[in-house]
């Protein structure tokens, strides 16, 4: 597990009883089929969903291509941060890639719950620098890796990713076309 996450898991399972409590008052279990949207363009993203089981992703359309921004495994938060902070329509796509298992976390009684207790607003604080690190981290690999060194990457990060995805995905989500992610798989296997 990522010690970064490791450190937002202790501290919410460290909360005061009665905190947490107050806290998951908010929360609701869902499942949702495999295919299905959780968010969609228009809509004003009003929770975080983390994922229990299942995989997802993030995607926008543009000129009739989908272009795969996140993949949400276990222990992943899922949102639309622009639309979640901002209150504002999203303009892309959270789909379910699995049938998925998730705890949606309502803005308005976690924003409540944050602001009257510092415990969960250090949560809060530590969740949106953990995106912001893996966001840095993720803009570095695509100005300075090629397209071979991305998908090793994501091979020795995420190795579920290339196992359990479509390739049509994966290719999506590293910016390369079909044909380029035939030929860098092609090329390790022959490795």
């Amino acid at each position: 597990m990522n010690p970064y996450i490791k450190r937002i898991k202790d501290l919410s399972n460290n909360l005061d009883p009665k905190i947490r409590t107050e806290m998951e008052k908010g929360f609701t279990d869902k499942v949702f089929l495999k295919g299905s949207y959780l968010l969609r363009p228009g809509q004003i993203c009003t929770s975080h969903l983390l994922i229990k089981k299942g995989l997802a992703r993030k995607f926008y359309q543009h000129k009739n291509k989908e272009i795969t921004t996140e993949i949400y495994l276990p222990d992943d938060v899922a949102v639309s941060l622009d639309s979640y902070i901002m209150r504002k329509p999203a303009n892309l796509y959270i789909q379910a890639l699995t049938e998925l298992e998730v705890t949606i976390i309502d803005y308005s009684r976690f924003d409540k719950v944050k602001n009257k207790y510092n415990d969960v607003m250090i949560l809060d604080k530590m969740f949106i620098e953990y995106y912001a690190v893996w966001f840095e981290q993720r803009l570095k690999e695509f100005q300075t890796m090629d397209a071979s060194q991305r998908y090793l990457s994501l091979l020795e990060k995420e190795p579920k990713i290339i196992q359990l995805l479509p390739v049509s995905i994966i290719a999506s989500y590293l910016n390369v076309s079909l044909e380029t992610l035939s030929r860098i798989r092609s090329k390790i296997a022959s490795s």
